[in-house]
């Protein structure tokens, strides 16, 4: 076999060394250029196109989405070329049809001019490599920051659109996989996985990112996706750990995508593809795609494609497509999609879609398109609804339901007004227009009596117009006679609808009948049963009821009137 890939690396190094006229003819190409910072590979697309020449290069190595300018007029394709990447630490070399691109050391006038023997050239598809002096097996180098491809408008106004972006993937991606190729033949193999291996790690992250791309574009993300690095891992079937680094894998642990992986105590893995479990902990350096179990604790340092089941602790570093269930605390530090469940907190900082559900606390700091359902809901953006004892956000398009909920950007009003039981009136209201929350109080105060009122309810208001509302509240009241607090039943419910007519931006009138019932057994000082507040002349209906406890409980029906000024 190694001798066959001589003879082949023989043959191309004679083929090549044999078409100096051809090289010397796409030299002196003509070529009208003008193009003023746009995207590198935008430009050698522009010049690909006039003079029908192929760009071969390294992706890790060339930055194509530096910002270049050309400005030439029936210029060889040399001159162009020298013009070109005048001030970028590139140099190229021009091997027949095609213009081969390498990263130089110093930002130094590039050129076809070097006069000494070409490195051994190796063609894959239609794509020209140039293997390093200094080439080894292919390993995975450490960690190191990613292009990014932006999901929003910015990449419109950087001259890209979806289409663009995902063809620029897909040609990254060809060449990534020659150059793995390339690599598998030129150096000594000392991985425990062919190169064929390496070639199927790189496609499962080329199809995630590929998919993160689509997802992001159909749900119209505005945080960005990382593209496909170099970061590729070797693929085994099973890892066993006791605890770290005591395993199959002993202290390379991180460097393995695992299918599946058991630990007894402590695990570390670079991914996992399908399932892990662990008594105590996991940990994954880069993604999940499948279940993770720990007794107490997982963390993942990208993306989870599945499910996190822990008994404490849950955190993924990156976006969550499933769901994440923890007996104490969930963290999904990306987008998700899909349901957080956790016993105290659950925590989100992107795009969630999906539901948060919580015995105590739901934070998330970004959009949720679905729901919160906890104690304390507390989220930045919301399209959905909020289901707690407490609500808090910025902005909800959605409903809120909870004792109390506050709206940032929502509806929020305070209310002073006459009622005929209670002369005078506090209502707070906190929420969105379509349903905010009620507190009530209430007094009425002679020199023979007192009696004050304390409440909560629900509302919601209609717009008219643009100076006037229609208001529809719902309060329940507790009524307390001459005393601080008034310990027999003793209940009136009230409904209003009221009219509002905008006065200025911050200031309306209010007026609008009621509909009102009572339920009491409280005894007044006259002797009889029910409050004295009730005015006898409205009231419609009334009767008494037969407790359980044998007491008499009276409910009366009548019309009232309310009137006041908003805030």
């Amino acid at each position: 076999m190694i001798y066959r890939l001589h003879l082949v690396f023989l043959f191309l190094f004679i083929f090549f060394s044999a078409i100096p006229e051809s090289t010397a003819q796409v030299d002196h190409k003509k070529v009208t250029l003008y193009f003023h910072d746009i995207p590198l590979e935008a430009a050698l697309k522009k010049i690909k196109a006039q003079c029908g020449v192929n760009f071969s290069y390294s992706p890790d190595l060339i930055n194509l989405r530096q910002l270049v300018s050309l400005n030439v007029r029936n210029a060889t394709l040399e001159y162009a070329l020298n013009q070109l990447f005048h001030n970028l630490p590139i140099t190229y070399r021009i091997v027949g049809n095609q213009v081969v691109l390498k990263k130089s050391k110093s930002v130094v006038p590039s050129g076809n001019t070097a006069k000494s023997s070409p490195p051994l050239q190796i063609a894959v598809r239609d794509s020209v490599y140039y293997p390093e002096k200094d080439t080894t097996a292919l390993q995975v180098p450490p960690s190191k920051s990613t292009e990014v491809i932006t999901t929003d408008s910015t990449l419109v106004s950087k001259g890209g659109s979806y289409s663009q972006v995902l063809t620029n993937l897909n040609d990254t991606y060809t060449q990534k996989k020659d150059s793995i190729a390339i690599e598998a033949y030129s150096s000594k193999m000392k991985l425990r996985k062919s190169w064929k291996e390496a070639k199927l790690a790189l496609s499962k992250q080329y199809k995630f990112k590929r998919d993160s791309m689509l997802l992001a574009r159909k749900n119209k993300y505005s945080d960005t996706i990382t593209d496909i690095d170099a970061d590729l891992l070797i693929h085994d079937d099973f890892q066993f750990t006791a605890f770290y680094p005591l395993g199959n894998h002993s202290s390379t642990s991180g460097l393995y995508r695992n299918d599946y992986s058991l630990n007894f105590l402590f695990g570390y893995n670079g991914a996992v593809s399908k399932a892990e479990v662990g008594l105590l902990a996991n940990i994954v350096r880069k993604e999940v795609q499948g279940v993770q179990v720990a007794g107490l604790a997982n963390a993942c340092g990208e993306y989870v494609r599945g499910a996190q089941f822990a008994g404490l602790v849950n955190i993924s570093n990156q976006e969550v497509i499933g769901g994440q269930f923890a007996g104490v605390v969930n963290v999904a530090n990306g987008a998700m999609a899909g349901v957080q469940a956790a016993g105290v907190v659950n925590v989100g900082v992107d795009k969630l879609d999906g539901v948060q559900a919580a015995f105590v606390v739901n934070q998330h700091n970004g959009e949720i398109n679905g729901g919160q359902i906890g104690l304390i809901n507390n989220a930045h953006k919301v399209k959905g609804f909020q289901f707690g004892l407490i609500n808090v956000c910025d902005t909800i398009n959605g409903l809120p339901f909870g004792l109390l909920s506050i709206c940032k950007n929502g509806y929020g009003r305070i209310e002073a007004y006459y009622s005929e039981t209670t002369p005078y009136n506090i209502m707070i209201k906190s929420g969105v227009k379509s349903l905010y929350n009620i507190f009530q109080f209430g007094g009425n105060f002679n020199s023979s009596y007192y009696r004050w009122t304390f409440g909560y309810g629900l509302g919601s208001t209609v717009q008219l117009s643009k100076q006037s509302t229609i208001t529809i509240d719902v309060t329940w009241m507790h009524l307390n006679e001459n005393e601080g607090f008034t310990n027999a039943l003793n209940e009136q419910l009230q409904t209003r609808v009221l009219l509002a007519l905008n006065l200025t931006k911050r200031l309306s009138v209010f007026a609008g009948p009621t509909l009102n019932t009572t339920f009491s057994n409280y005894i007044n000082s006259s002797g009889s049963v029910g409050s004295q507040m009730i005015p006898k002349r409205s009231i419609l209906y009334e009767h008494n009821i037969a407790g359980q406890d044998g007491r008499t409980i009276y409910n009366a029906y009548w019309l009232g009137f309310n009137a006041g000024i908003r805030f």
